[in-house]
């Protein structure tokens, strides 16, 4: 359907024509644009190809809590308490939740997995390597914690 700007802003739920003019001013309503009637031009409310001139305006302004395109009612207004206490079971329930969150649990699990110790054994050897037997120093039981840690992290990822 083809818009002058007075009614596009209208279509919008805007009362002034400011917000339009400004947008087709910068261009970015060009696309929408569908020729001159006198001294009007036209807008394009579903041209082929694009979304809505409502959608593409709601994407190129920023929307404030007062803002008529904001103002869509939800479809959740609309359901029954019974519908709504079904909806919030099924995408929010606890096998919802189960599924949503298997995956991170299966990579904690991954993570937790014990390492495989000779690789960590011949990873410590290598870092340390001609090590003298206990007592160890401070120093040396500090650099041996050091090694293992290094060690068990690259064995294990």
């Amino acid at each position: 359907m083809k818009l002058t700007i007075s009614e596009a802003a209208a279509h919008c739920g805007y009362k002034s024509r400011s917000v339009i003019y400004r947008l087709q001013q910068s261009g970015l309503l060009r696309d929408y644009e569908a020729g001159r009637v006198g001294r009007s031009l036209l807008l394009e409310s579903h041209p082929p190809g694009r979304c809505p001139l409502r959608d593409h305006i709601a994407a190129s302004v920023q929307l404030r809590h007062d803002s008529p395109l904001g103002q869509h009612p939800s479809p959740m207004a609309e359901l029954s308490d019974d519908q709504l206490a079904e909806y919030c079971d099924r995408h929010l329930g606890d096998d919802a939740l189960a599924a949503a969150v298997a995956p991170i649990n299966e990579w904690i699990d991954a993570q937790r997995q014990a390492p495989e110790w000779a690789l960590v054994a011949d990873r410590m050897n290598a870092y340390l390597g001609a090590w003298s037997a206990p007592p160890w120093t401070a120093e040396e039981v500090n650099t041996m914690a050091m090694a293992l840690a290094m060690a068990q992290e690259g064995a294990c990822g």
